[in-house]
């Protein structure tokens, strides 16, 4: 008797799932189909973005290569390569243009060309924060030398954040731009958290300690 009891439960239940096909089949298939497509166009995107990456990397490469040779093509190539925005390496070609234009800047119109080109890779908010703040740090250390003290403070003191990536290079920033504008208690401040700071790297510890002795030793020639 169990064995017929059986065989009918197992009749109701292919009944129960043609009867569930035939209402829900061609939705099933829909969404297998799309769960296919999906993955197969994933795939494809990882393989289209890795060949991308590829050839922006040996474009990268070769214009670097063409620059330290002295070929006006390396700037060419750079300057297409960052126009394509995303993608680390065209972030890089950004980074390298706008270092040349701060290695070439003699007087305040070029700087500020220079920084421009930095200020705007730290204001693109699709790159990396790291690489942003890279940026900001470069375009104050353009500035160091020549702007008021209170821009580069500005400027740095938001990287000089105890957690703060560069930190250490910002706090030297500070304290030369403080040194150079007078304000030697700003300058011993950021110089200090240099030397207590453990994680400072040594060769700036140390001229951050160089750089204390001369600051505690009073101001030498015209200060601003």
């Amino acid at each position: 008797m169990s064995d017929v009891f059986h065989e009918v439960e197992e009749e109701l239940r292919r009944d129960k799932a043609t009867e569930f096909l035939k209402r829900h089949g061609s939705k099933l298939l829909g969404v297998a189909l799309a769960i296919v497509l999906g993955v197969g166009g994933w795939r494809l995107y990882e393989s289209y973005m890795f060949k991308e990456r590829a050839a922006d990397g040996a474009a990268f490469e070769s214009a670097l290569a063409d620059l330290n040779a002295g070929k006006p093509e390396g700037a060419t190539a750079l300057t297409a390569l960052a126009a394509k925005k995303s993608g680390a390496y065209p972030a890089l070609a950004r980074l390298r243009l706008a270092s040349d234009l701060a290695a070439k800047a003699k007087d305040d119109a070029s700087r500020a060309d220079a920084v421009s080109a930095y200020d705007a890779i730290a204001a693109d908010a699709a790159l990396p924060a790291e690489l942003r703040d890279f940026a900001k740090l470069r375009a104050a250390y353009v500035l160091v030398d020549h702007a008021p003290y209170a821009d580069i403070e500005k400027r740095l003191m938001p990287l000089a954040d105890k957690d703060g990536a560069y930190r250490h290079s910002a706090r030297e920033g500070i304290a030369l731009a403080a040194y150079r504008a007078g304000q030697f208690d700003k300058a011993l401040d950021a110089l200090q958290a240099i030397i207590l700071d453990t994680d400072a790297p040594a060769g700036l510890r140390q001229r951050a300690e160089l750089l204390l002795a001369v600051v505690r030793s009073g101001p030498v020639g015209k200060t601003n």
